[in-house]
């Protein structure tokens, strides 16, 4: 018996073990277009792609990409004013530092850094 109890806790360590999330989360405010991974679209308006290329060429682990919209009201046009969007980024956590140096910020207690302003 305790055998089989010994076997179905280590199954259930491993089962959670594969749903834990990997990397640290960061974000950065969009803007229109002083992105550091503007140069890397491709002629498309996957920012997923570009934001992962440039990190990469930051020599920077990425495991996911994702957009937030914080503001959907009228926003400037000029390319230094944010789009109302955030990238949030998963990374490794020893990466953080060159995401810094980068301007993106962590994300700490789930809560995103979203302008007060915009």
């Amino acid at each position: 018996m305790k055998r089989i109890l010994l076997i179905l806790s280590m199954f259930l360590f491993a089962i959670a073990a594969c749903n834990d999330e990997k990397g640290i989360e960061m974000d950065i405010v969009e803007t229109g277009c002083m992105n550091g991974w503007d140069d890397f679209y491709e002629g498309s308006d996957d920012y997923e792609h570009a934001v992962t290329a440039y990190l990469e060429d930051n020599n920077i682990a990425v495991y996911s990409v994702r957009k937030i919209n914080y503001y959907s009201g009228p926003v400037c046009l000029a390319c230094s004013c944010s789009t109302g969007n955030l990238i949030v980024i998963r990374i490794a956590e020893n990466d953080v530092g060159k995401a810094e140096q980068l301007g993106f910020h962590l994300i700490v207690n789930g809560q995103n850094n979203i302008p007060l302003e915009d």
